[in-house]
């Protein structure tokens, strides 16, 4: 892969206001559930949903949930309900108590609604994530799926600190977090880094501020060498945007 298309790549994701974790990284688990309604079935399908929201806050559902639909990408109008913050036994505590009896109310009365639902449980790596200051207001979310080469985890492990801890120490005015599926995400190693935005006009790619605070960091014979080495430890990668529905769910982004 070319210089600048390494530069593009890497940039242009974390600058969007934007298996195998890190070893020794503070970590979070996250659920999400990727929802297609009926065709025709839209408005129904998200009174549904409010209802079965307010249902849940209303029985003392101890989670909080995030509601987005896809609006850039394949898959347009596909809908992800999302929690996160957790650990891996507050999953245990969930199923064991509210969680049983909320499945059995989204089967009577969202279900009846949907195409399709499938669902991922994933690592949210802390150290590498970016998260934006309390206040700062957050509508759009940009997540770039990274394939990294069979054999080349540990490295990519390596280069995606080396360029968080520079990006941080420039104090970057963009936001992130960085996530990999560990249940349900098909094959690996992946890796999903969620931009953090206000609005499109936040998602204007800072190739050369990242190339800066890089350089910065690291010096620019090393700089170089990390955006042709970034290059080389990835297979591929795609993307898609996603808009947040406060109105479906009890939470934003997290």
């Amino acid at each position: 892969m070319r210089t600048h298309q390494a530069v593009a790549l890497f940039a242009a994701i974390l600058a969007l206001a934007l298996t195998g974790a890190a070893v020794h990284a503070q970590q979070t688990i996250a659920i999400n559930y990727s929802v297609v309604p009926k065709t025709g079935m839209t408005t129904q399908f998200e009174a549904a949903l409010k209802n079965h929201v307010a249902w849940r806050v209303a029985n003392g559902d101890p989670w909080t949930w995030g509601v987005s639909m896809r609006v850039a990408g394949d898959g347009l109008g596909e809908y992800s309900i999302r929690s996160s913050g957790h650990s891996w036994a507050d999953l245990d505590a969930y199923d064991a108590d509210f969680g049983p009896v909320a499945f059995d109310n989204w089967m009577a009365t969202v279900q009846p609604l949907v195409e399709s639902v499938s669902n991922t449980i994933s690592v949210i790596n802390e150290d590498w994530s970016h998260r934006q200051p309390e206040g700062r207001a957050v509508n759009l979310v940009n997540i770039a799926t990274f394939h990294v080469r069979p054999g080349q985890q540990e490295r990519f492990n390596e280069l995606v600190g080396q360029a968080t801890t520079a990006l941080k120490a420039a104090n970057v005015d963009y936001y992130w977090l960085f996530s990999t599926p560990v249940v349900g995400g098909g094959m690996g190693p992946v890796w999903n880094v969620v931009g953090l935005a206000d609005s499109w006009t936040d998602m204007e790619p800072r190739d050369a501020e990242f190339v800066e605070a890089m350089t910065a960091h690291m010096g620019a014979d090393a700089a170089q060498e990390w955006v042709e080495e970034f290059g080389q430890v990835i297979r591929g990668m795609e993307s898609q945007v996603r808009r947040l529905r406060p109105d479906l769910g009890t939470a934003g982004t997290s």
